[in-house]
């Protein structure tokens, strides 16, 4: 069955644990309004009464201010840096694209159709492939980068059912492929062709997920709890989790390994700067409307963040 916004539903999604009100309120939400991707669910509900959002946290302090918004695609989700810090890739939710933009020159320089609703998106350490999970058919498909162009030639990780669809998608220095899904409460873990899974259980919720330079350490937001979890990579479990303020949504590790940074959404427009170390939210930084996905340059002194409701990327000075 279409919806009357032209996805497919409805299909009820896998029922959330009792005795947590966020989580049977999204049960209640997918229930009412079908098979609709997370931000669909939340615009909907929020105008039909059904999804009640609230915002994060107060903020510590103020911190960079923003420097520049960048025009991109239409709802622009999530974003991702090439390792060499020239090029970054912004997945487009409302017209299923990805935008290529110029670091430098601050500009869009191509733009390409990829699976419909992309959510995640993360560049190999090499900076020869591209993965994109896409919500609508439930896939992560690898990329392979040739200049500004994506070529649909690598493999293809398909969803085997409605609760296991993939949100976020990160790649480690070491290759390894990690991907969240949420309705199932996991974090997948691949090689880079996608292949030899393994996966991480009991994390709440899972949106977005990034890895250390290292490698040791995974950080997946969970958006219910309003944390994020940290997991040991190799043991492939949770160690803590560290209190971020309300939904945590992307989120971003600073290349010396001492700072998380994390979007709130819907939220107020702003990111919380996390001490590792001190597992705490030091300060925050003004960014636009909705913000999404967050990414930081290599050398650490830029942050990049999707504006969901602005159709746009802010970069922010650090």
């Amino acid at each position: 069955m279409t919806t009357e916004d032209g996805t497919q539903g409805p299909r009820r999604a896998e029922e959330p644990p009792s005795g947590n009100p966020g989580r049977e309120a999204m049960a209640q939400t997918e229930r009412v309004l079908g098979d609709l991707p997370l931000e669909r669910l939340f615009a909907k509900a929020r105008d039909e009464g059904v999804w009640v959002s609230s915002a994060p946290a107060e903020a510590v302090q103020e911190a960079a201010p923003e420097v520049k918004r960048i025009p991109v695609g239409v709802r622009p989700h999530s974003v991702a840096v090439s390792p060499d810090g020239t090029r970054l890739y912004v997945t487009n939710f409302g017209d299923s694209s990805v935008s290529v933009i110029d670091a430098y020159g601050e500009a869009v320089v191509a733009s390409h159709p990829v699976g419909e609703s992309p959510y995640g998106v993360a560049v190999s350490p090499d900076g020869t492939d591209l993965y994109v999970a896409a919500t609508g058919p439930g896939t992560v498909t690898q990329y392979s980068l040739s200049g500004d162009d994506l070529v649909q030639d690598g493999s293809i990780l398909s969803a085997d059912d409605h609760s296991k669809r993939p949100y976020g998608v990160a790649v480690g220095p070491d290759g390894r492929v990690y991907v969240t899904r949420a309705l199932s409460d996991t974090v997948l873990v691949t090689d880079r062709f996608l292949k030899n899974l393994t996966s991480i259980p009991d994390i709440d919720f899972p949106v977005a997920v990034a890895v250390s330079k290292d490698s040791a350490r995974i950080y997946a937001t969970n958006y219910f709890s309003k944390s994020v979890s940290v997991i040991d990579a190799s043991g492939k479990a949770a160690l803590a989790k560290i209190s971020v303020g309300n939904e945590p949504y992307g989120v971003a590790v600073s290349p010396d390994g001492t700072r998380l940074y994390v979007t709130h959404f819907p939220g107020t427009g702003a990111v919380s700067v996390v001490d590792i170390a001190g597992q705490t939210v030091v300060s925050t930084i003004p960014v636009g409307d909705g913000p999404r996905g967050v990414a930081v340059s290599p050398d650490g002194t830029r942050l990049y963040v999707t504006n969901f409701f602005a159709d746009s990327l802010s970069v922010v000075t650090l």
